[in-house]
């Protein structure tokens, strides 16, 4: 089995481009609209949107733009990433005023490391 794509939801357009271009260098791959007959069918949301698709060899994420304040309600669901450079992403994170939780491991001089985007999508860094 090997894993096409993940999906998760931003409020806009530069939220999403800050997040996944700025901090985390993938490629804006495409965009494309989902109609809301569409959009009804897959996720009951009668509601147009744009999708954005961003990208490396890698990894490929969707990303539905919702044009609204709504925020994540989930707080297990996450996305584990593997990062060259954790310390270099704490500090263009913090830069960009995401969210760095740091949970020290126990008996030990490393931390868990998650990061949270303006949505509320959380993200755990490896």
């Amino acid at each position: 089995m090997k894993i096409e794509h993940i999906a998760v939801s931003s409020n806009s357009e530069e939220d999403s481009d800050n997040f996944f271009v700025k901090l985390l260098g993938l490629k804006k791959l495409r965009s494309f609209v989902v109609s809301g007959d569409l959009m009804a069918q897959f996720f009951r949301v009668k509601k147009e949107h744009k999708v954005i698709r961003y990208g490396n060899e890698e990894v490929s994420i969707e990303v539905f733009i919702t044009d609204d304040k709504s925020k994540a309600i989930d707080k297990f669901t996450h996305i584990c990433l593997v990062i060259e450079d954790r310390a270099k992403l704490i500090d263009t994170a913090r830069q960009m005023n995401c969210e760095v939780i740091k949970v020290p491991r126990k008996n030990s001089d490393v931390f868990y490391l998650f990061l949270k985007d303006k949505f509320g999508n959380l993200y755990e860094i490896k």
